[in-house]
């Protein structure tokens, strides 16, 4: 589901394809990460608000890796 993620400070911007996000924003809220905040989704873009005031950047390169284990982000 995942096809880019950028960051800036405390946010992650992950894009999917159109009318993914509210799903990939369900999984991550109904996973177990503590270094995040909350989601906001849109129909192709989930942000992310870390705990951390410069976690942003390390949400993004996770869940590019998750992406990669899952198969690879499109």
């Amino acid at each position: 589901l995942l096809v880019t993620a950028e960051a800036s400070a405390n946010i992650a911007v992950l894009r999917t394809p159109p009318g993914a996000a509210n799903f990939l924003a369900l999984a991550i809220d109904h996973s177990v990460m503590p270094s995040i905040l909350g989601t906001i989704a849109g129909d192709d873009t989930v942000l992310l608000v870390s705990r951390d005031p410069e976690g942003g950047q390390h949400l993004a390169v996770r869940f590019l890796q998750l992406a990669e284990e899952a198969g690879g982000s499109q």
